[in-house]
């Protein structure tokens, strides 16, 4: 992060709420058109989709794809319809980025890398669930027999290892099955002795670390006698945070990259390296929090600031004020397009709720007669606002994408803006997906599904 310039206030700044979330939405590359984003009138490049990892420093990963996986749709949110092939590439041939755990599991920028391995040295105690670091003592044999598998054969998926002959799932919801060495994948993955290799069919292809690292980095690889120190991955991982969210409070610091996990030890008395922030030792999390960023305001990395409507104190990263003179001259967010409920710009349920007013929708995991809008149900930021939410589903087979359930904010009018942007980023989503129609079934209110249904005919 830059240090001060000289067009840094003296004294703390006051934003209004629009103002904070029109630094949000800039920092998170989501306040214009794509096109603004990257090359007006030029295909999205692998340059382009590496740099909005970058600028994000974490994609959160997941397997439902009722629509698309949250990873390509989060890429979309912000390049608009690129070749969903570019993220599988900037994985393989290209070492872009790698996968680990993060904000969860998660894709980062391969620079990032001697950051996290510190973690997966310590993930036995740290990152391992309870009942699979029991099952890794009870089985090392099916553990080095995996490692040595990968190691004799290449890389490989849970698929290309056997099942043991007559065993079947004992239950629907069983996580790893009977393959040993599912679990055994799952483990070396979190130990850092394998890493993500490519993804084939969307499956995980397994393979060793320093083979993978070779291809990433060269001669240049890193070393773990050369990590960088608890100090330096904590401002590391604060200074990403901070670029990331363009303003944040202290109860927004620790959930964007769940350091909060290894900082209580950074924190503990008599912990080594703390003298870097002295005043931040002890305290819970939100005290600690506070302290780390008092100090970054004090040398000029941060700039303190209060947001009205917002209780705690607030920080503006350096780099934003441009973007708040924008907006104090007159701007406003642009941008229309749909959000994963693991959207790094609303995945934290408190801040989503504290900047935009607006209640994050999973229902995934709740029963159907009990949900209120729809599976996965996607968020739609409109010009600045999350002004409600869609539940989508794309068949396939048919080429057809299928707005279930369109449901507006209270207070919130299906006016021609709204409208006409709204079927501009479904007819967006459509091309994304290769979908060919795009059906309106419902909406609340209900006038608004014939309206959008003409729009986006």
């Amino acid at each position: 992060m830059p240090r001060a310039s000289k067009r840094q206030p003296t004294s703390p700044l006051t934003l209004t709420l629009e103002e904070a979330r029109g630094v949000a939405l800039a920092a998170q590359g989501l306040d214009a058109p794509a096109t603004d984003l990257i090359h007006p009138g030029a295909a999205t490049t692998p340059a382009d989709l590496a740099a909005m990892i970058d600028r994000l420093g974490v994609v959160q990963i997941d397997t439902i794809s009722v629509v698309a996986r949250t990873q390509y749709l989060t890429l979309w949110s912000r390049l608009g319809a690129y070749p969903q092939r570019l993220l599988d590439e900037a994985l393989y041939p290209r070492r872009d980025i790698f996968e680990y755990w993060s904000h969860a599991a998660s894709i980062a920028p391969i620079s990032d890398y001697p950051y996290y391995r510190a973690d997966m040295l310590r993930s036995a105690q740290s990152r391992l669930w309870e009942s699979l670091r029991t099952w890794m003592q009870e089985h090392p044999e099916a553990v080095q027999q995996t490692l040595e598998a990968i190691r004799d054969r290449g890389p490989m998926a849970s698929a290309d290892f056997e099942s043991p002959a007559g065993m079947r799932r004992m239950e629907r919801w069983e996580w790893y099955g009977p393959k040993e060495s599912r679990r055994a994948l799952d483990v070396l993955w979190t130990l850092g002795d394998l890493m993500i290799h490519s993804r084939r069919a969307g499956q995980k292809m397994y393979d060793l670390r320093e083979r993978v690292l070779a291809e990433a980095f060269g001669e240049a690889a890193p070393d773990d006698s050369a990590l960088p120190t608890p100090h330096e991955r904590l401002d590391h991982f604060i200074r990403r945070t901070i670029s990331a969210l363009g303003v944040l409070t202290p109860s927004w610091l620790w959930d964007y990259f769940r350091v909060s996990s290894w900082t209580w030890e950074y924190f503990r008395p008599g912990a080594d390296d703390t003298q870097a922030h002295p005043r931040a030792k002890g305290g819970n999390s939100r005290a600690r929090a506070r302290a780390l960023l008092d100090a970054m305001a004090q040398d000029g990395r941060l700039i303190p600031a209060t947001v009205e409507g917002l209780a705690e104190p607030t920080y503006l990263a350096p780099e934003r004020l441009p973007d708040l003179e924008r907006l104090r001259g007159g701007a406003t967010p642009t941008r229309t397009t749909l959000l994963s409920p693991f959207d790094s710009l609303i995945w934290d349920r408190a801040r989503a709720r504290a900047l935009f007013g607006y209640e994050v929708c999973f229902e995934a995991y709740v029963v159907p007669e009990k949900r209120r809008y729809g599976y996965y149900c996607l968020a739609i930021l409109h010009r600045g606002r999350l002004v409600g939410r869609l539940d989508p589903k794309f068949e396939r087979r048919e080429r057809r994408l299928i707005v279930r359930a369109l449901h507006l904010e209270p207070g919130v009018t299906p006016d021609a803006a709204l409208l006409d942007d709204l079927a501009g980023a479904l007819r967006d989503l459509a091309t994304f997906l290769g979908a060919a129609t795009i059906t309106i079934e419902r909406a609340d209110p209900a006038e608004a599904a014939p309206l959008l249904a003409e729009r986006v005919a």
